[in-house]
């Protein structure tokens, strides 16, 4: 009796889990750009130059548009929590007129897993981490992208997605990238008048999609 009971347990959890849960698909552009974090020490000033206050800048590049599509699997929770998980070819880089080259465009396999929760019936809120991986091809300075950025990238996503008609949404979201992706990116790389520093670049992207949800729950 018992195991009957528990076996229509997991089939009612099941059955209400697949009714909440449903399949997708998104495509869009992303409006991406890079961070530049920079600490300059001098280390003419003292024997130890890392105790010194660093002069510290912050910056970023023009910002580049660029494709982003994917597919996705969202698991319902309940009426308004989910758990998403994609794959979606994701294009990062940016813009600098002052630089050659003065286009830089990192294509990635983008991997993220975000909490959604539902606040109105068709608008929803979410949030998770993210980590990516450079794809073959993308080249830079005549060589593999990687030999200048990290292969992989990790971060966070934000985003609000808004049910426009039946299984067609919009979403929009906000990658922020927490990895140095730059390989050149340990105290002690030399810089112009006897100094030494450290050079940080980070992802940033606002993205735009348009969502198609094969099995929208009813």
């Amino acid at each position: 009796m018992r195991k009957i009971i528990l076996l229509s347990f997991v089939c009612l959890s099941a059955q209400v889990f697949a009714q909440k849960s449903f399949f997708g698909s998104d495509a869009g552009v992303d409006v991406a750009n890079q961070r530049v974090h920079v600490e300059i020490y001098n280390q003419n000033s003292s024997p130890n130059p890392y105790g010194l206050q660093p002069f510290v800048s912050n910056s970023f590049f023009q910002n580049i548009v660029r494709p982003a599509a994917g597919i996705f699997y969202h698991l319902g929770i309940n009426e308004k929590m989910g758990v998403r998980f994609k794959a979606q070819y994701l294009c990062l880089g940016y813009k600098n007129k002052w630089a050659n080259p003065d286009r830089v465009e990192i294509n990635y396999l983008y991997l993220p897993v975000t909490f959604h929760y539902s606040i109105l019936p068709k608008f929803s809120l979410s949030a998770g981490p993210y980590l990516c991986f450079t794809l073959g091809g993308t080249r830079i300075y005549q060589q593999d992208i990687t030999g200048v950025y990290h292969k992989n990238d990790n971060g966070l996503e934000f985003g609000v997605e808004y049910d426009v008609f039946k299984n067609v949404a919009i979403g929009t979201r906000y990658i922020l990238g927490l990895k140095n992706i730059w390989l050149n990116d340990n105290i002690g790389q030399p810089y112009a008048g006897g100094s030494v520093g450290r050079t940080e670049y980070t992802n940033r992207a606002l993205q735009l999609t348009l969502i198609y949800k094969f099995k929208k729950p009813s």
